[in-house]
């Protein structure tokens, strides 16, 4: 079995977009917190690609914890996240 790539995270703000990794990867895993309100969440491949995955956070306080299965999501350009105004997420890839 050959070995798999190291997993890494990065945090998106609240009310903020982040380039997750300038490069091909695939996210693993996305922690959603939301500390005021819902709103949707979304991960992007690259800043003006393809949505590939969308969340829409929980209308009240909470944290949601997402384990992609397999080998989790590819973004062949970078990943690109988006939060919404009282929501962060941090997203594992590798």
């Amino acid at each position: 079995m050959s070995m798999q790539t190291d997993v890494k995270a990065t945090a998106c703000a609240a009310n903020a977009s982040t380039t997750v990794f300038a490069g091909r990867a695939r996210v693993k895993s996305i922690i959603v917190t939301t500390p005021i309100g819902g709103g949707t969440f979304t991960i992007t491949d690259g800043a003006s690609g393809t949505t590939i995955f969308s969340l829409v956070g929980q209308a009240a306080v909470g944290t949601t914890n997402i384990l992609l299965p397999g080998e989790g999501i590819l973004c062949a350009t970078s990943i690109y996240a988006t939060c919404p105004a009282g929501l962060t997420a941090t997203v594992c890839y590798g």
